[in-house]
Order: C-alpha cells, then structure tokens, then sequence
C-alpha cells in the first residue's frame, strides 16, 4: 500500500449540518476537488465550513484521509435527499485541478482504497459510481474530460479481483548439497565424520549427506559452527 489511512473524523457537533442521517452504504461515489490541495487541508477545509456540504474521504499521494464515518451520510453528490447523498460512500481525489504526478499517484491510490471498500461490503464494481451520475455535474472533471470512465473503472475492477484471488505464496526454492566430484563428497563426509565423534553435530546430519537430503545452506552453516567450535 502506497499511502496511509488517517482518521480525522468531524466532533459530533457537526454531524447535524454535515452528516445528519444514519446510512447503510449501497454505493461509493468518485468525486475530484478541482484544487491542488492535499487531503488533510480539503478535511480541513469542511470541517471548518459552515456549509452542508461534506464528503467521507480525501485522497491525496500519501494518504487517505476520512472525516465522516461509512454509517453516517454526506452532502456530496448534489442529488438532495436520493441515493448519493443519503446512500454512497464520497470520495475526493485530490490535486486534479493542475494534475500531474501527484494527481497520477492520488489517482492510483483511489483506485486501490476503493477496490477495499467493495471488498469490504462484498460488491462488484457496479457499485462504482461518478458524481454525474447522480446530478449530472461534470464531475470527476479530469477523468470525464480525460475520456478514462471505463480505464479507471477496469483498473478498479483488475485490483478487487486481485485482492479476492490473491496469487498463492511462491514455495520456497531449497537447494540441495551436490558436491561436484566423489572426492568432494567423500572429503565432506570425512569432515561431519570428525564432528560426529567430537560431539560437535548430531548424526542425522551425515545420514542426511548420503540421502541425498542436505540442503546447501545447511550444509555451509554446519562447516561455520564446526569450525567456530575447534577454535
């Protein structure tokens, strides 16, 4: 995970103006500021308005900041009382007004952050929603104008499908003891051995050695200890 998550929620003081209603998330609506601010400045900026209007997160390069908790609702989407703003989720990107690299890293912060909300709530990407889709605005305005609805959404949907189908772990590769001469394995055997009747190593080691079964690492990480030992 590029970015941290950070809670700064509103003091319940606010929750009247901003978030006066209970909600059971249906949808996430994508929003982006037209500013250059980061995310902790937009959560300040709201918190400190005396507007109703308010979202539950900010998403800049390095963080995602969230305001408003997921069961309260938001004035974000423009729709007054409907689904918008009563039942989704409101998420800012940030820094889309100049763009840019930071906006390309908020962008792709975004993405993933989201691809863990449907995981969360167990949806698909039909829960994705614009903030056009519900008023008609002309926002996100960059990924509208950018002509990349369907792009972002793709790489939304290729995320939760990698976070339901995680790759499973690669085993791990043991290389095993293969002296390259009879003489070699001879002489190493020769040298456990030796240790063998010092007391120094257990026997299951050589036993090991003529299997066929002594990993490489061990085989090394027994001449350091034997040879630590004589000194």
């Amino acid at each position: 995970m590029a970015y941290t998550i950070v809670n700064s929620y509103i003091p319940g003081s606010l929750y009247k103006l901003k978030a006066p209603y209970p909600m059971k998330p249906e949808y996430i609506t994508i929003h982006n500021t037209y500013n250059d601010a980061t995310a902790a400045n937009e959560i300040a900026y709201m918190t400190r308005n005396n507007t109703v209007v308010g979202y539950h997160v900010a998403i800049d390069d390095k963080q995602a900041v969230q305001a408003i908790p997921f069961t309260r609702n938001a004035y974000h989407a423009g729709d007054g009382q409907g689904k918008g703003n009563r039942a989704s989720i409101g998420i800012e990107i940030c820094y889309s007004k100049s763009g840019g690299t930071k906006y390309v890293a908020a962008e792709e912060n975004t993405v993933e952050y989201v691809a863990h909300i449907l995981k969360q709530y167990g949806w698909g990407i039909d829960r994705v929603k614009w903030h056009r889709d519900w008023s008609g605005k002309n926002c996100p305005h960059r990924i509208i104008e950018e002509g990349r609805t369907q792009s972002v959404k793709d790489r939304i949907s290729a995320k939760l499908k990698e976070l339901n189908n995680p790759a499973p772990p690669k085993e791990e590769v043991i290389r095993m003891f293969k002296p390259s001469s009879a003489t070699l394995k001879a002489a190493y055997e020769q040298f456990l051995t030796g240790a063998i009747k010092d007391g120094t190593i257990a026997a299951k080691w050589l036993t090991d050695l003529k299997a066929n079964k002594l990993s490489l690492d061990d085989a090394l990480a027994l001449k350091v200890i034997v040879d630590q030992r004589k000194k």
